[in-house]
C-alpha cells in the first residue's frame, strides 16, 4: 500500500464501529459508563434519519489573522477569503492551543490540549487520541482528507478514520530539498476527490502548507506586494533556526536582508493560497455543496512578524503574532456578521457534535460557537521547543488579560489584549493587577495538571530516519 495515500475499503466506512472502536467503547447499551470523551450520543439509536450537512474544514499553515483584510490589514492579501467571511460568521478573536503545527492540528482535530493529546513538535499522533474523523466515520460520513505539511505525514499517526488520507507530495521546495504540496495541487487533490464523493456524506480535512516558509510564491505574487520605494530595514541572519534577533536560517532568501521584502514574500504567499482558496469555493457552488454545507475556516498557528524582536518563524513564544488565528464559519445562512468574544480552536468539534443535533460530551473543554457566552473562557496554550533556552511556557487567556508563565525562570507576564493586543506592555508589576494575576495562575496551573482523556499515553515517537531529519531540519522543525 502506498502510504501517501492511505485508502481504506468502504466497507470498513460503512459498517459501524470497527473492531478497534467495539473493544474500547463496548456495545451500545452495556458499557456506556465506560464511553469516553468523544463519544456524545445520549442513547442509542438517538440519531436523527436522513443527509447530515457536509463538512469542510480548512486549515492554512502559517496564516496570521492580521494578515487577512477581513481582520483588518490594509493591502490585499485575501480577497477570496473576504468574500468568505462576508457570507459567514468571523470570529475576531480566534486562538490556536501551540505555535508549532503537529501540536496546534492535535488540538484542531481531537478537541484537546497539547498536553492530554501529548503532541509536540514533531511527536505523532497517538493512537489512543480519537479525532473527529474517527467520531464521524461511524455515522455516514465519508471522511477525507489532503494535508500538505510534511509533519501531517500518515506515517506519524493523522491517517487513523480517514477513507482517503492524501498526503502526497512531490513538489519540492524552491529552495530547499523538502518535499510539500503547494496550493494549486493541494486544491487540484481537492476538487477531484469532491467530484468523486460529490453525493456522499462527506467530512473533509483540507490542510495548506501556504504561507509556510521559506516564502517563495510564484512570480505573479512574489511582485504584487513589492514596495521598491520604502526604505529597506536590514536585519542579520541566524545561524540557527531561531527567529529571536534575526532572520532564521532556514528562511533566507537569497542575500536579501531586508524585513520589508520578507514581508512582501508572505503576504504574496497569502494571496497565492487565496486564489486557489477561491477555486476550492467555486467547485462547491458549482457542485451545489456550498449552501447547505458546515465550512469552517482557520490556520494551525501564526508568523513572526518582528513582534518581541521575533522575525519569520514561530514556534517560540506564545505571543499574539503565534496564536491568534482566523476563524470564520459558515452554515448555510445561519451564521453571519463579526463576533468579538475569545473563542478557541477546542470549540469547534463541541461546534459541530451540536449542528449535527449530537451532544457533546462534557470532558469537552469547548463549547457551541453559535451560542456567544457571557462567562469567558480559559483559553490555554502550550509551547515545547528544543531549540532555544526558556524552551517550555504556558499561556492562559480570560477575557481580557493574558498570562504567560516560562518554568526555567519561573517568570510571568500579563497582558490586557483588548487595550494591547501586541502585548507591549507587561502589567505583572502592577499592583492594579494583583488579584486578577492571582486568579490566573492558579487557574493556569490547575488546567496543565487536569488532563481529559486520562488514557494513560505513554508516547513514545517512532525513531526519525536520517532523511526524516534532514527534511525536517529543512523546514525550520529541528536545528
Amino acid at each position: 500500500m502506498n502510504t501517501s495515500n492511505i485508502i481504506r475499503s468502504k466497507k470498513q466506512v460503512s459498517s459501524g464501529l470497527t473492531r478497534r472502536e467495539t473493544l474500547k467503547y463496548g456495545l451500545c447499551g452495556g458499557l456506556a459508563a465506560a464511553m469516553p470523551a468523544a463519544l456524545w450520543m445520549g442513547g442509542c439509536g438517538s440519531q436523527k434519519h436522513g443527509k447530515k450537512p457536509n463538512i469542510f474544514l480548512i486549515s492554512v499553515d502559517t496564516l496570521r489573522a492580521d494578515h487577512l483584510n477581513c481582520y483588518g490589514y490594509s493591502k490585499g492579501t485575501s480577497p477570496n477569503i473576504d468574500s468568505f467571511a462576508s457570507e459567514a460568521l468571523l470570529f475576531e478573536n480566534c486562538f490556536s492551543h501551540a505555535a508549532t503545527t503537529s501540536s496546534s492540528c492535535a488540538s484542531l482535530i481531537s478537541g484537546f490540549l497539547p498536553h492530554e493529546t501529548q503532541v509536540y513538535e514533531n511527536l505523532p499522533m497517538p493512537p489512543n487520541v480519537e479525532t473527529i474523523s474517527e467520531i464521524l466515520e461511524p455515522h455516514g460520513y465519508t471522511t477525507l482528507a489532503v494535508v500538505s505539511n510534511y509533519v501531517l505525514r500518515s506515517v506519524r499517526g493523522w491517517a487513523p478514520g480517514f477513507l482517503i488520507y492524501d498526503d502526497t507530495m512531490d513538489q519540492q521546495e524552491l529552495v530547499s530539498t523538502l518535499p510539500e504540496r503547494i496550493a494549486t495541487y493541494t486544491t487540484d487533490r481537492a476538487i477531484e476527490l469532491i467530484e468523486q464523493f460529490r453525493n456522499d456524506q462527506l467530512f473533509m480535512w483540507i490542510h495548506y502548507q501556504d504561507p509556510h516558509g521559506p516564502f517563495t510564491p510564484p512570480e505573479k505574487f512574489a511582485e504584487m506586494f513589492r514596495d521598491t520605494h520604502q526604505k529597506p530595514r536590514i536585519l542579520k541572519v541566524n545561524e540557527n533556526r531561531t527567529g529571536r534577533g534575526g532572520i532564521p536560517h532556514y528562511q533566507r532568501l537569497g542575500d536579501n536582508r531586508d524585513f520589508n521584502f520578507y514581508v512582501s514574500q508572505y503576504d504574496g504567499e497569502i494571496r497565492y493560497m487565496d486564489e486557489h482558496f477561491g477555486r476550492l469555493i467555486d467547485t462547491l457552488r458549482r457542485l451545489d455543496l456550498y449552501g447547505d454545507s458546515i465550512i469552517i475556516f482557520t490556520s494551525d498557528h501564526g508568523e513572526g512578524m518582528g513582534e518581541h524582536d521575533y522575525y519569520f518563524t514561530h514556534g517560540e513564544y506564545l505571543y499574539s503574532d503565534q496564536v491568534h488565528v482566523p476563524l470564520i464559519i459558515k452554515y448555510g445562512k445561519q451564521l453571519s456578521g463579526r463576533r468579538t468574544d475569545f473563542v478557541q480552536h477546542l470549540d469547534l468539534i463541541p461546534t459541530i457534535l451540536s449542528m449535527l443535533g449530537m451532544e457533546p460530551n462534557e470532558r469537552f473543554r469547548g463549547r457551541d460557537l453559535r451560542k456567544a457566552k457571557k462567562k469567558s473562557k480559559e483559553i490555554f496554550a502550550e509551547m515545547r521547543a528544543t531549540t532555544v533556552r526558556d524552551g517550555v511556557k504556558f499561556s492562559l487567556i480570560v477575557d481580557p488579560f493574558k498570562l504567560i508563565y516560562t518554568p526555567i525562570d519561573k517568570q510571568y507576564e500579563l497582558f490586557d489584549l483588548r487595550e494591547d493586543y501586541y502585548e507591549e506592555h507587561d502589567l505583572i508589576n502592577n499592583t492594579n493587577y494583583k488579584e486578577q494575576v492571582e486568579d490566573l495562575k492558579a487557574r493556569l496551573h490547575r488546567i496543565h495538571k487536569d488532563d481529559r482523556l486520562q488514557l494513560g499515553i505513554v508516547n513514545i515517537p517512532p525513531k526519525l530516519t536520517d532523511e526524516e531529519i534532514r527534511k525536517l531540519r529543512s523546514l525550520g522543525y529541528l536545528d
